[in-house]
């Protein structure tokens, strides 16, 4: 029979305790990786889709994604061009392309009176976490308001992409193609 004395046991414990403290650090390449996830709409009383939540994880390396507040020098800061554009792909670390189905075929809608297509532009706020391991992945939620267009069409596909504070340019994700109630 097996007889334990008061050091095995304490020996025995403390293994036990690192083994279980020992957690495998997740690694993903520095370039960030999203891929969409979902969508959902709210309508209004009269039930029109007025407005969608478009849900898309991502992955990153070195964690350094969004920008805070204080993030207006250059690279990060606008550039306005002569028509009150701001042409600097920097600014906003969110890109949201807009894409209507055409005779089935989904292709992205040209602004009037520009050669511009649809485009929504967001600042997501620096998510890097603390401590020394930045590796990270998560869930982001972008809501996005019915297309401005009174004749848009009601099946639209929406593509996007991230830029990190590397300047670093995530892959390229699409969504599936969505329906609005309008």
């Amino acid at each position: 029979m097996l007889q334990f004395n008061k050091y095995t046991v304490l020996l025995l414990f403390v293994w036990l305790l690192f083994l279980s403290n020992c957690k495998k650090k997740e690694v993903y390449p520095p370039i960030p990786y999203i891929e969409y996830k979902t969508a959902y709409f709210y309508a209004n009383a009269e039930g029109v889709d007025t407005l969608m939540v478009l849900v898309f994880s991502f992955k990153d390396g070195d964690g350094d994604l969004g920008l805070g507040g204080t993030d207006t020098l250059a690279p990060f800061n606008a550039v306005i061009d002569s028509l009150g554009r701001n042409t600097n792909p920097y600014y906003y670390n969110l890109q949201i392309d807009y894409l209507e189905q055409v005779n089935g075929v989904f292709q992205p809608v040209t602004l009037p009176f520009t050669s511009d297509s649809l485009r929504y532009f967001y600042r997501f706020e620096n998510i890097t976490p603390e401590g020394r391991h930045k590796a990270i992945r998560g869930d982001i939620e972008i809501k996005i308001q019915s297309s401005p267009f009174p004749d848009a069409k009601d099946t639209v596909m929406y593509t996007f992409f991230v830029y990190d504070r590397a300047l670093n340019k995530s892959n390229v994700a699409s969504s599936i193609p969505l329906v609005w109630n309008r």
